[in-house]
Order: structure tokens, then C-alpha cells, then sequence
């Protein structure tokens, strides 16, 4: 089933959704830990991208289990809530796996970077993924 986003999709040109999705590779890969319900989830998560040479790329990122290199986000300078929307998705991904890893939380914060946020505000969706993990409720 295709993931719902926060983030307005249909407003982003090739370029921006290609590094959404890389973003969301990264993250997946952070913790050097991914399952195949993991793989699965984010396959299905990238279906807004449309050219299918991105799609193998990002394949080969998860095969080979090797964090893309990204640069920072470029575009969306006037609308800050829709990189921010971008963070929380990116959050979600990040403990999808119910678990923020110390290396889930470096990845995050220089995606969050990427974005243009500071560090106090991605530190505050930080502590709303731990929160929000310690409030699950236990298997």
C-alpha cells in the first residue's frame, strides 16, 4: 500500500522528489540495520518517483546497504512548512523500525541541515520521535 505524506508532493518538480526519496534511503540506511519489511515499505513509500533510472539507483543504495552522498535540498526557500512537512515524514521513516539508533539521529539531524533547519529545531523532532517511540505501546 502506498504511504500518505505530509509533505505536498505535487509540488515538487523531478528534482526535489528524487531527493525526498534518496532522503528517505538515507535514512532507512542510517543505522546500518534494514529488514526486508524495511525495503519493502520504502519501495512502495517512493512511488511518486517517475523516472525508473532514480528508482534502480536507489535499489542499488539498499542492496548494497551503502548511504547515498546528498546535497542540500535546493528549492521551497519561501515555504518553510513544506521542508518542514518534509522532516516530519522523514521522522516517520526514521522510526518506522520502532527505533531511533544514535546513528538514526545523526543521519536525521544533517538531512534536517540539508533543509536549512537549526539544530534546536531538528533536536525538537528529535525528542517528538523518541517521545512518540516511548509511547507506543509494548509487543
Amino acid at each position: 500500500m502506498a504511504r500518505t505524506f505530509v509533505t505536498p508532493i505535487q509540488a515538487m518538480d523531478d528534482r526535489q522528489k528524487e531527493w525526498f526519496a534518496t532522503a528517505m534511503v538515507a535514512m532507512v540506511l542510517a543505522d546500518g540495520n534494514i529488514s526486508q519489511g524495511e525495503v519493502q515499505a520504502l519501495m512502495e513509500s517512493i512511488h511518486f518517483l517517475r523516472d525508473q533510472a532514480a528508482v534502480e539507483r536507489l535499489k542499488k543504495f539498499v542492496q548494497h546497504q551503502t548511504p547515498p552522498n546528498m546535497p542540500p535540498f535546493s528549492g521551497w526557500a519561501k515555504n518553510p512548512r513544506y521542508r518542514a512537512a518534509m522532516l516530519l515524514d522523514l521522522m516517520e521513516v526514521a522510526i518506522s523500525d520502532k527505533d531511533l539508533s544514535p546513528k538514526e539521529k545523526e543521519q536525521f539531524h544533517r538531512l534536517g541541515k540539508m533543509l536549512g533547519f537549526s539544530y534546536d529545531k531538528i533536536e525538537e523532532l528529535v525528542q517528538f520521535g523518541t517521545k512518540s517511540l516511548e509511547n507506543l505501546p509494548a509487543e
